[in-house]
């Protein structure tokens, strides 16, 4: 069979949304079969990626490697220069920000037109409307006009299958870094990956109340970890390897993560977990054939937009930290999720 290649570089972005990716297009993969799919993405993933997805995608992960298509969540403005110079880019972002944003302006309904017409010309490539709410792995793929004759159902039918597929191979001997180091007693305790870089992390306050026996996960590069020992809660480490958080959770007698990158390696690799629902939609973060629990947000500001903790100490809403944690129902939802 002559192959039609299709290059896409996937570097930017946050991690969880290169897994979802990955994920979906291996879907699409098996759906395409006509197409090749080139994926470049950070050498972070290179390993676990190869691992998983080898069979149908191929890895890239060449810094200098240029790639027909970009995934791109910038502005308009940010991207007429490059564009003007021939790049071609995938936005699936645009329209999810559109949906969430609590009060539209002017500009909003301008740059939703805009990105419209960039579509039509195939410049900058943007999932339609019509499936916001999905599973952004869906909105990830079906930005690219090439392949957007994959139906959602289709989609989903594949995900199912794949789903064993990956569960298998997760669940062997996945690559894991060197310095990963597995407590004795995890095999009878709580894990806990509670940060990421927006509003979804658990504070130090509600962990000590009310999971105060469990390991919290870090990466070690993270400040963070500090601020739990200090407190008095046990904490473990992951390095390089994605691999190592699927390793930790498989160790453990049950897993809790934000919805954040832990969360969606976990939605391929256990069934033992609980994902908590505090800045996304739950319809568009949870796989659509995750096996484990998933506790939704309670409170009315939700979604809300990504904002990074670096540079805004404060929500949308004007919060430091998500309003859930301080809701009874939330914490009752999250203790009773457990098989423990």
């Amino acid at each position: 069979m002559k192959y039609k290649s299709i290059e896409i570089d996937s570097v930017k972005g946050g991690n969880g949304d290169i897994w979802m990716r990955l994920v979906s297009f291996y879907s699409a993969a098996a759906l395409l079969p006509e197409y090749k799919f080139e994926i470049k993405i950070p050498y972070l993933f290179k390993n676990l990626a190869e691992f998983v997805f080898g069979d149908r995608l191929t890895i890239v992960t060449q810094k200098d490697a240029v790639m027909k298509y970009s995934y791109s969540s910038l502005g308009l403005k940010d991207l007429v220069k490059p564009v003007l110079r021939g790049n071609k880019f995938i936005s699936p972002y645009q329209r999810a920000v559109y949906r969430d944003k609590k009060k539209k302006q002017l500009k909003d309904y301008v740059n939703l037109m805009i990105f419209s017409v960039a579509d039509s010309l195939g410049i900058i490539q943007v999932p339609s409307s019509k499936w916001i709410e999905v599973y952004q792995g869906y909105l990830e793929i079906i930005g690219l006009k090439k392949i957007r004759s994959i139906s959602y159902a289709a989609f989903v039918a594949q995900l199912k299958t794949d789903y064993d597929t990956m569960f298998v191979k997760l669940g062997g001997v996945v690559p894991t870094s060197p310095k990963l180091e597995i407590p004795s007693d995890l095999c009878y305790n709580l894990i806990i990956f509670p940060t990421g870089t927006s509003r979804q992390f658990i504070p130090v306050w509600w962990a000590k109340k009310f999971l105060p026996g469990a390991y919290y996960a870090f990466f070690y590069k993270d400040n963070e970890a500090e601020s739990f020992k200090e407190a008095g809660l046990k904490t473990v480490f992951f390095y390089e390897e994605p691999g190592d958080i699927i390793k930790l959770s498989h160790a453990a007698k049950w897993t809790i993560s934000t919805d954040s990158f832990p969360s969606h390696l976990l939605q391929s690799a256990s069934k033992k977990c609980t994902v908590l629902i505090t800045e996304v939609l739950k319809s568009r973060i949870i796989s659509p054939v995750f096996k484990g629990k998933v506790v939704d947000s309670v409170v009315a500001c939700h979604p809300c937009l990504h904002m990074d903790r670096k540079n805004h100490p404060k929500c949308a809403a004007g919060y430091t930290e998500c309003l859930n944690w301080k809701e009874e129902v939330y914490t009752r939802n999250i203790l009773n999720s457990m098989n423990l």
